[in-house]
């Protein structure tokens, strides 16, 4: 391949050898299918708070996000500094206690606990669970791909294999051991470009005074990018926080309550400051070039414009290893629902912890190729995550949280929220309907009228006795 900058690749090449290793180390701790889902139950302050953080700041932030801030600056605060902390306080708060308590290894279990375990209820509500992991799981590779192409020239098809067949063996290897000590490395990498590269980009853009006259003055609010997308994002990211497996998977794996709760805290907080990094380093690009026809492609213009060669080198290294900690997460959490939801509850429930286990990582390879192949033909990494969330959100906010709320709820009733949820949302934003409202209000008003006009139809005379543990 001619015009490929071998040297850059080659520190990227040293930065993914490092995480293999570390899966490599992790896999000799994974003994058992649970060892794969959660981790024994034991990860300690820092291993859930960084693989919280780690997860949540990846290729979104890096490259999504701060596209926002590039084209409407404050905006992005209502992404990032307002919804995301809302839903993850709300989470920690509300359930994550709760949670930790309980023998769950995925969401589907927290629904099958509230309803009663069946075949179809699981099948549905893994099904949904999956779309925002496996949206995750397809936008990832594809921001690690723009990178490799921008900054070293690699096409962007082997830029999105090479990520996500790293990724794919170190999680097929260890678990979510190996992607919360991945994450862990990650996150420290992710920190040093993010405090590297805003002073930069402010000091050449002529500081904050600068930055501030030159962008358009719509874009000094969060309603720059106009008030229905501003509530989109936020009516999506607020409940689509509160059901995300991702979450709920290191709120198990914790070793004490207290840390499953305090690490959500952590990062929610985290993501407030993040959002402010991301809004002020996209519109000190503006200022310096306000002519990017992609804005996604702001933070490796600045990659490229900014730094020594040496130090742009190491911090591309940087953020492409914090891409892929997002992508691990996804893709782990995915394959936990497809193993543990799907083959181990449904389809095989007498298979032995080998048969599993030998399952789990077959599905990492089959679920990694499949999210290849969509990233190189939709590569377009916002809206695969903000779709995902919708749609999770619409199905799940309802059935998961109306359970702890009502006793009233039956398995029927969840069902048909979660299919109504989802197929009212989606409806509403691919074909633009009632867009007054957006797409995910109604999903969620939607799912809440079925599933109670549903189990009032199906309760067998009584409302279910409430369980023992609740």
């Amino acid at each position: 391949m001619s015009g490929i900058n071998w040297l850059t690749l080659a520190v990227i090449g040293g930065f993914f050898a490092a995480m293999l290793f570390i899966g490599y180390l992790s896999s000799k701790k994974m003994k058992t299918s649970a060892d794969f889902l959660i981790g024994g139950r034991n990860f300690g302050m820092l291993t859930v708070t960084a693989t919280q953080c780690a997860s949540a700041f990846g290729g979104g932030m890096m490259i999504a996000h701060v596209g926002i801030g590039y084209k409407w600056g404050f905006s992005e605060l209502a992404y990032s500094s307002i919804a995301i902390p809302i839903g993850g306080m709300l989470l920690a708060f509300v359930v994550a206690k709760w949670l930790r308590k309980q023998d769950f290894y995925t969401t589907t279990d927290w629904m099958c606990h509230q309803y009663g375990d069946s075949k179809v209820l699981r099948v549905v509500s893994s099904c949904v669970v999956m779309m925002v992991t496996m949206g995750w799981w397809v936008a990832q590779p594809v921001a690690a791909g723009k990178i490799l192409n921008l900054l070293t020239g690699l096409p962007l098809e082997w830029g999105i294999i090479i990520s996500a067949v790293v990724v794919m063996l170190y999680t097929m290897g260890g678990g979510i051991m190996a992607v919360a000590y991945t994450d862990v490395a990650q996150l420290i990498l992710m920190l040093i470009a993010v405090f590297i590269i805003l002073p930069l980009a402010i000091n050449n853009a002529g500081g904050l005074d600068v930055v501030f006259a030159s962008v358009p003055s719509e874009n000094l609010s969060i309603w720059a990018a106009g008030d229905a997308v501003v509530w989109g994002w936020m009516l999506s990211i607020i409940p689509g926080q509160l059901v995300l497996q991702i979450y709920h998977q290191r709120i198990y794996a914790a070793k004490t309550e207290a840390i499953a709760r305090n690490s959500m805290v952590i990062k929610s907080i985290a993501s407030a400051g993040m959002g402010v990094w991301a809004a002020l380093l996209g519109m000190s690009i503006y200022t310096m070039n306000s002519g990017l026809e992609d804005k996604e492609q702001a933070m490796t213009w600045a990659l490229m414009e900014l730094l020594p060669e040496g130090v742009a080198i190491l911090m591309v290294g940087a953020i492409v290893a914090a891409i892929v900690s997002t992508a691990d997460s996804a893709l782990h959490s995915t394959v936990s629902s497809i193993t543990r939801d799907i083959y181990h509850q449904v389809l095989n429930p007498k298979a032995t912890d080998r048969q599993v286990l030998r399952f789990t990582k077959a599905c990492v390879l089959v679920v990694g190729v499949t999210g290849i192949v969509i990233g190189i033909y939709v590569p377009a990494v916002f809206k695969i995550l903000l779709m995902g969330y919708t749609l999770t959100a619409s199905g799940l906010l309802i059935p998961l949280y109306a359970g702890r709320l009502w006793q009233g709820g039956t398995a029927a009733g969840a069902i048909a929220g979660m299919v109504t949820g989802v197929s009212a949302a989606f409806v509403c934003s691919s074909y633009k309907l009632l867009t007054f409202l957006p797409a995910v209000v109604w999903g969620i008003g939607m799912s809440a009228v079925v599933f109670v006009a549903v189990s009032l139809m199906t309760q067998p005379g009584a409302s279910r006795l409430a369980k023992a543990n609740r």
